[in-house]
């Protein structure tokens, strides 16, 4: 990586710190960041640094899950598509409930899980959004278990899409969710690897893009 990208990593690293809270054993709170109140500068960080690892990739699609991943996806869809105008990638996210907009037979469902809403989940793509050979980068803001990212990616397959890679703001590595990735052979990477949650504080890694 270059120097600002070095730059950005350890700033979006610093700002989880700084203002994440652990909630028990298990659950990061970023709701000051992504997932409540958007802090379109850490977005626009992360969005940079993603756009970062497929800088040497055609993609046609950024995809990700309603709803904190969007404003991570469209961040890294304006330096993607920067680098590969004019042929700029869209952003599609799958929707967590079928609008009257997706008629009978024009969409793709698959099962997943929310942790964070601790439930089922189902995620609706239209068929229209995502072509046959169109060559998408997943991004999302968590890797927990790799339940969500695995249901973006079995809706790309559905789809005929090939899958560049997989980015997330923050993967707690100790759940192992790129245990669940691994049937997709796509590069997995996280800009802040949440290590531990003892003792009610978020324990990190060094920043690394991997």
């Amino acid at each position: 990586m270059k120097e600002a990208a070095v730059y950005l990593l350890e700033r979006i690293n610093a700002m989880v710190k700084e203002q994440g809270k652990a909630v028990g054993d298990s659950i990061v709170n970023v709701d000051t960041l992504l997932n409540h109140r958007i802090d379109y500068t850490f977005s626009a960080y992360a969005g940079a640094v993603l756009a970062r690892i497929v800088r040497d990739k055609h993609v046609d699609v950024i995809l990700t899950a309603e709803a904190s991943g969007i404003s991570v996806a469209v961040f890294t869809a304006m330096t993607v598509n920067n680098e590969q105008w004019p042929h700029p990638a869209s952003v599609v996210f799958a929707k967590k409930s079928r609008p009257i907009t997706l008629p009978e037979g024009g969409y793709y469902v698959v099962n997943s899980f929310s942790r964070t809403k601790n439930k089922p989940v189902q995620l609706f793509m239209g068929k229209h959004v995502v072509q046959p050979g169109d060559k998408v980068f997943i991004v999302d803001d968590f890797l927990a278990k790799g339940t969500t990212l695995a249901a973006l990616g079995d809706l790309v397959k559905m789809a005929e899409g090939e899958i560049v890679a997989f980015g997330v703001v923050l993967e707690k590595t100790f759940e192992h969710g790129r245990e669940e990735l691994k049937r997709f052979a796509a590069p997995v990477y996280s800009l802040v690897k949440v290590t531990s949650l003892a003792d009610g504080d978020i324990h990190l890694a060094p920043p690394s893009l991997s």
